[in-house]
């Protein structure tokens, strides 16, 4: 398998008693899911609250993705747990559920075990056990080197190595990291950019496969657009674009990836998509921090300085 084009990473929203809201879930997902370009989606990942989710409620994710997904448009489940045992458990019902893939979240990403993301053959001996049991198509998610548990260039050519390691979400945080990535690793599997801030553009003129962001969950249409115009070569166009949408989005949503405030992206996003009319709430599960006024209000101006809504749409 190989991943190409963009993969929308998708939310989940609450009803009032923060039970999932299944009927906008579904709307949410066809909407993404039908965007002409978009290649298949990625559920349950950090933007889906997955930490916030029982394997019950992933289970359920799955299958609704899986329902209003098209035969050729991958269903990628986010996987994270504390060891093999708990991957494969999870793995499994997720897969009954219809799960194509896996986005495979860091799994030493605990401070007791974070060093072990460097040691080479740990990282090997847990993805090959993934391999053995699940035989499923698998997204390694790479974490940005500041983080302290990012695998390098080293550990991820060894990961290339095992079947069913097809492509790695690269969060790499840096352009320079992430161009060593890309060039030891392209020929390999899919290298899927994973930015939300501005360094996205250079990765992506650098040289990727696609992409896989949460910012994309917001108009993926304009996402589907940059995507072709880098790989057409119009680098003025791919700019243009960029400068009016993509920046204002990632600056109001996400902070560019340099948060300052209490509020979490997730609530961030989902106000965006509250007040593009996608969705009723922007309410998140504890520990998660919702929106502020302010916030709704600096979304609300992004979200017009980039033409996706109108100065009468929502009031001042």
């Amino acid at each position: 398998m190989s991943l190409a084009g963009l993969y929308p990473a998708t939310i989940t929203p609450f009803l009032p008693d923060l039970s999932i809201d299944s009927v906008e879930l579904e709307r949410h997902l066809r909407r993404t899911a039908q965007t002409p370009g978009v290649n298949g989606i990625a559920v349950n990942g950090g933007l889906g609250e997955l930490l916030q989710l029982s394997v019950d409620e992933q289970v359920d994710v799955v299958r609704l993705a899986r329902n209003v997904c098209a035969p050729n448009q991958l269903v990628i489940a986010g996987l994270e747990g504390r060891n093999a045992e708990q991957l494969i458990a999870t793995g499994r019902r997720l897969i009954d559920a219809g799960a194509d893939a896996f986005l495979v979240l860091p799994v030493f990403d605990v401070r007791a075990y974070r060093r072990m993301s460097t040691d080479t053959e740990a990282v090997v001996e847990l993805f090959s056990a993934l391999d053995a049991v699940l035989q499923t198509p698998m997204v390694v998610f790479n974490y940005p080197p500041a983080s302290g548990c990012a695998y390098d260039v080293k550990t991820m050519l060894a990961l290339a190595r095992i079947k069913n390691v097809v492509a790695m979400k690269a969060a790499s945080g840096t352009t320079p990291v992430y161009q060593e990535h890309w060039d030891a690793l392209h020929d390999k599997i899919s290298v899927l950019v994973a930015l939300d801030s501005p360094p996205l553009l250079e990765m992506l003129e650098h040289g990727s496969h696609g992409a896989l962001i949460g910012i994309s969950a917001i108009a993926p249409s304009v996402w589907v657009d940059l995507l072709e115009r880098v790989a057409q070569g119009d680098r003025a166009g791919a700019a243009s674009l960029f400068d009016k949408v993509c920046r204002p989005l990632m600056q109001a949503v996400f902070e560019n990836q340099q948060p300052v405030r209490r509020t979490s992206e997730v609530a961030a996003t989902k106000e965006a998509l509250v007040q593009l009319g996608e969705i009723s709430s922007s309410r998140v599960r504890p520990p998660a921090i919702g929106v502020t006024q302010a916030v709704r209000d600096e979304i609300r101006l992004a979200l017009i300085s980039a033409e996706l809504l109108s100065t009468a749409a929502v009031p001042a």
